[in-house]
């Protein structure tokens, strides 16, 4: 009986120690707002990006910049914007986030335009591609990759720092769940996602660290249904995304959206945006990274519609 009571008094104690940072990670205080703070959204002409502006102005979001390749996109975007949301006050600007030069001038404009408003920079500008890492013909879009995916937005997010650091705000890195998991033919599209979440928690550690005022998340989509890259190469390869959701889950635009407001309200470190859970899986590899060897293998037919899925996606990108 000793035994038993001192084994339950251990019990005890563990969760006692467990209780408050599981609390405070699955049941985290609002600490930010963002009504009527200002925002800046890059790659914000389609898809994720447009849906997390119009997400934003629906929070009240006062001041808002909007930026992509594409002026008249953004025209459209912007204009969309202010008729549904009139008390936004919404700024069209055409900026390349891989040229030294545009994103100088976004940062000069854009602290003109806010002064002294606490800003949120959202880095969700990227492309992506899949790729055979052996065809000499896909080195332009293996620097393209490179040259916007994680040089630009380290290079933007510096650009902005000094006002961020003056008047506090936030920085949300658009990253992606193949900055966490393997998968096939997404090497360097995934190297660079990896590159983008440890980026993001080593900048928060390090403002953290110099007690600044400036708050650094990450949010991580999985295979994106409604836009992207992703859902338009299903339907050129007659392949919808539909046949390999039941295994490795989905997100929508709108679900990355509010992921980024909720990262900014609780401040969450990072978030994941998909339609299964997949944290047990991402641990699991974490301890053994041998197990995605064999669960690529695996005879299921959930498995073999995956693997034929990315091949033939890899397959058709790899010959354009």
């Amino acid at each position: 009986m000793a035994g038993l009571s001192f084994c339950n008094a251990i019990g005890v104690v563990l969760l006692a120690v467990l209780a408050f940072p599981l609390c405070y990670t699955f049941i985290p205080p609002q600490v930010h707002e963002v009504k009527g703070k200002c925002a800046v959204v890059t790659g914000a002409s389609t898809g994720i990006g447009v849906q997390i502006a119009h997400v934003l102005a629906s929070e009240g979001i006062s001041k808002l910049v909007i930026t992509a390749r594409s002026k008249e996109k953004l025209d459209a975007v912007a204009a969309n914007i202010t008729k549904h949301y009139p008390k936004t006050q919404v700024f069209a600007e055409k900026s390349d986030v891989s040229k030294p030069e545009d994103r100088t001038a976004l940062a000069e404009t854009v602290a003109k335009t806010f002064g002294s408003c606490p800003t949120t920079l959202v880095n969700n500008a990227g492309v992506e591609s899949f790729l055979h890492m052996e065809l000499q013909s896909a080195k332009p879009k293996i620097d393209q990759m490179i040259d916007i995916n994680i040089r630009g937005l380290i290079h933007l997010t510096n650009d902005f720092l000094p006002m961020l650091i003056k008047s506090g705000g936030h920085i949300v890195n658009i990253a992606s769940l193949a900055g966490k998991m393997p998968g096939i033919g997404v090497n360097v599209y995934s190297a660079t996602k990896f590159a983008v979440i440890g980026f993001s928690l080593n900048l928060r550690a390090d403002m953290r660290h110099r007690k600044l005022d400036v708050s650094v998340h990450c949010v991580m989509p999985g295979i994106v249904k409604e836009a992207g890259m992703a859902d338009d190469m299903g339907k050129q390869i007659g392949l919808p995304l539909e046949s390999i959701t039941d295994l490795a889950g989905f997100s929508r635009p709108i679900d990355t959206a509010n992921a980024v407001v909720e990262a900014i309200k609780y401040d969450h470190p990072e978030l994941i945006v998909n339609s299964l859970p997949v944290w047990p899986l991402i641990a699991i590899h974490s301890i053994f990274p041998r197990w995605f060897d064999f669960t690529f293998e695996l005879p299921l037919p959930s498995v073999e519609r995956l693997n034929a899925w990315f091949d033939k996606v890899t397959d058709y990108q790899s010959q354009k």
